[in-house]
C-alpha cells in the first residue's frame, strides 16, 4: 500500500475511534451534545484535509501527463470534481458557523436567488456539480479504453450492484417527479439529480476498472477500485438520508449512518493516491533503466 494512502486510512481509523466514543456516549446518555461536537470540531477538520489532499493530488496526477495524452483530460475533470468537493465543504462550514469567520457566519443569499440558503448551495457544488466533473472524466477514461478494446465485461456481482443503485434511483426520481408541479428551487431540482448521477458513475467506474483488472490487479485497478467503493458508500450514505426520511431508522441508526461518509471522503481521496504511486513508480523504473543505459 503507497505511503499516503496508508496515512489516508489511518488517518480514518482514528477519527473514527475518537467518532464511536462520542457514539458511545450518545447511546448511553441518549444526548447529542458530544456527538454533535465530534462532528462540528473534528468532522469538518476531517473533510477539509481529505478534499484538500483528493484535489491537491489529482492536480499532480493531471501534471503528469503531456498536453497531447487524452489521461490529461480525464484527470483535469477529475481534479475539478474534487475541487468541487472542497469547495461545498467549505461553503457548509461557513453556512453552519464551524470556521472562524466571524462575519461569514451571518452570510445569506440574497431574496430571490436559484437556491434556498448557502448550505443548499454547497450542497449542488459538492454534490451534483462534482459528480458532473467526474462523470465526464470518467467517460473520458472509457473512451480511451474503447479505442485500445480494453472495455471489461461485468460479473455478476456487479451487475447486481449496479441494478441496486439503478433501482434505487428510479424510485426517487418516481417520488421527486410530481413535486415539480410545486414549483422547488433550482437547488432543490439539481439535487434530486444526485441519485442518475451516481448511478451513471458507478456504471462508469465498475466498467474502468474491471478493463484495468483485465491488464493486473496493480496500483491503477486499486485506483478505480477506490471510486467504486467511493461512490457505493456515497450510494448507501443518500439511501440511509432517505430511509430517515421516511422513519426507517430509529435515532441510534441515524446517527451511527453519519460515519458513513468519512469513509467516503476516505475512499475519494485514496483514488488519485494510488494512481500517483503508479506513476511515480513508472517514472522511477524508467529513470533507473536510463541510468544504465
Amino acid at each position: 500500500m503507497p505511503r499516503l494512502v496508508r496515512w489516508i486510512w489511518i488517518v480514518l481509523a482514528l477519527h473514527l475511534t475518537l467518532g464511536m466514543i462520542a457514539y458511545a456516549h450518545f447511546l448511553v446518555t441518549g444526548q447529542y451534545t458530544v456527538l454533535g461536537l465530534y462532528f462540528s470540531a473534528l468532522g469538518t477538520p476531517f473533510f477539509l484535509v481529505m478534499t484538500s489532499t483528493e484535489c491537491c493530488v489529482a492536480i499532480i496526477c493531471r501534471s503528469w501527463f503531456d498536453s497531447d495524452e487524452p489521461m490529461r483530460l480525464a484527470w483535469g475533470m477529475i481534479a475539478c470534481a474534487a475541487l468541487a468537493r472542497l469547495a461545498g465543504v467549505l461553503l457548509r462550514a461557513v453556512s453552519d458557523g464551524h470556521l472562524p469567520w466571524g462575519g461569514w457566519r451571518h452570510f445569506s443569499l440574497p431574496p430571490g436567488s436559484l437556491f434556498a440558503n448557502l448550505s443548499q448551495l454547497a450542497l449542488v457544488i459538492g454534490g451534483p456539480l462534482s459528480m458532473a466533473f467526474l462523470a465526464v472524466g470518467l467517460s473520458q477514461v472509457l473512451r480511451i479504453q474503447r479505442r485500445f478494446r480494453l472495455v471489461g465485461s461485468l460479473t455478476r456481482g456487479d451487475k447486481t450492484l449496479l441494478f441496486l443503485v439503478v433501482a434505487f434511483s428510479i424510485s426517487q426520481l418516481a417520488i421527486n417527479l410530481p413535486l415539480l408541479a410545486k414549483y422547488p428551487s433550482l437547488g432543490t431540482i439539481l439535487l434530486w439529480m444526485s441519485d442518475p448521477l451516481l448511478s451513471i458513475l458507478l456504471i462508469e467506474a465498475i466498467l474502468v476498472r474491471r478493463s484495468v483488472i483485465r491488464m493486473g490487479q496493480g496500483l491503477v485497478a486499486k485506483c478505480w477500485g477506490m471510486f467504486v467503493l467511493a461512490i457505493v458508500i456515497t450510494s448507501i450514505g443518500d439511501a440511509a438520508i432517505w430511509a430517515d426520511n421516511h422513519g426507517f431508522l430509529s435515532s441510534s441508526m441515524t446517527a451511527l449512518s453519519w460515519y458513513i461518509w468519512f469513509v467516503a471522503a476516505a475512499a475519494f481521496a485514496s483514488a488519485p493516491a494510488y494512481q500517483l504511486a503508479a506513476i511515480s513508480l513508472t517514472r522511477g523504473e524508467n529513470l533507473h533503466l536510463l541510468e544504465k543505459q
